[in-house]
């Protein structure tokens, strides 16, 4: 009787301790959900320069790091605005972008960067085959004050042609409208990042006069927040900056799963751009999205002319390494 009293009593604490267990198991996600880190990030541009933000939303990394990241597009210069106005946390915004902000005032500072290269061309129509014949023409950018723009003008005025007197530039909005005003004889040239250069080239017959992403090696893409927002939140951009690293590895590792995020977000079901595209990436991000001093230094360089506190900054001032340097030491390496 003992026995039996016993292991029925045994039987019962089992059950209980699973019950328990279930109840701890169901609970778990909402209390994950209800502790998650509310953060909005704003992203310039519809190109490839911001997929990894897309991954990381799409394959629910974001959650995983105790975030719950609201991707916001703001186009151009105006992502750095809503930064500056608090109307988000994070900007994915070219660099140029970025220090010209810092040195206007603006209390940023650039925390990573994806890209370390220029990944844009100068496109122009069939007719234009040299640089010198851009003179009297005009080409597009996507805003002033942007990449594009800063591109445009560093490029062309390397070359010999004067911005705004050897040739006009002009602001069409975005890539797609560059686009479509090289196919409408708006323009006879534009800055495009792809897939739109490809488009422009492959489809339409555009030439190439210039790819800078093999000639120039500059902090083309930042990540940048606020340094209050630095100082007070660093485990939120710590938690960022991982699962930002994350989704990197899940864009160079599971190529179908990124096409598929890439035509969503790009509005394109077009494989063959799509894998050009990706492509096209996959070489040139950084495994951690680590910003270079070097290229830092080129902007300030070609910002110097005509932005005197340019002269004397130091590329230093404009980053806070110490978030990819905590991955960096993650994985057992020494951050330069």
């Amino acid at each position: 009787m003992n026995k039996t009293r016993r292991r029925s009593a045994r039987a019962r604490w089992a059950q209980i301790t699973a019950l328990v267990a279930l109840i701890v198991m169901l609970q778990a996600p909402t209390r994950a959900a209800v502790a998650a880190e509310r953060l909005r990030v704003a992203h310039s541009t519809l190109t490839a320069t911001n997929s990894v933000l897309w991954v990381a939303r799409d394959r629910g990394i974001f959650p995983r790091h105790g975030l719950d990241v609201s991707l916001i597009y703001v186009a151009g210069v105006r992502s750095m605005q809503a930064l500056l106005a608090q109307e988000v946390e994070i900007g994915s915004v070219s660099g140029t972008t970025a220090i010209q902000a810092n040195l206007s005032g603006a209390d940023s500072v650039i925390i990573g960067g994806i890209s370390n290269s220029v990944l844009m061309s100068l496109v122009a129509t069939p007719d234009i085959t040299a640089v010198e014949a851009l003179r009297g023409k005009r080409v597009g950018v996507t805003r002033f004050g942007s990449l594009s723009d800063f591109m445009a003008r560093s490029y062309l005025t390397r070359a010999g042609v004067t911005p705004d007197r050897d040739v006009a530039i002009l602001q069409t909005g975005g890539y797609p409208e560059s686009v479509a005003a090289l196919q409408a004889g708006g323009i006879q040239a534009a800055m495009l990042s792809p897939p739109f250069h490809t488009i422009a080239i492959r489809r339409l017959g555009f030439r190439e006069l210039i790819d800078l992403s093999r000639t120039t090696k500059y902090q083309s893409n930042a990540l940048v927040t606020l340094r209050r927002f630095a100082q007070s939140k660093p485990a939120v951009l710590t938690a960022f900056m991982e699962a930002y690293t994350e989704a990197v590895r899940v864009f160079k590792q599971e190529p179908e799963f990124t096409l598929g995020v890439l035509g969503r977000a790009m509005r394109s079901n077009d494989r063959q751009i799509l894998e050009e595209t990706y492509g096209f990436y996959r070489d040139y991000f950084a495994d951690i999205p680590q910003p270079t001093l070097e290229g830092v230094q080129l902007i300030l360089d070609e910002l110097a002319p005509r932005t005197p506190k340019a002269r004397e900054a130091r590329p230093q001032d404009f980053v806070d390494l110490r978030f990819v340097q905590a991955l960096d030491a993650a994985r057992g390496k020494k951050s330069p």
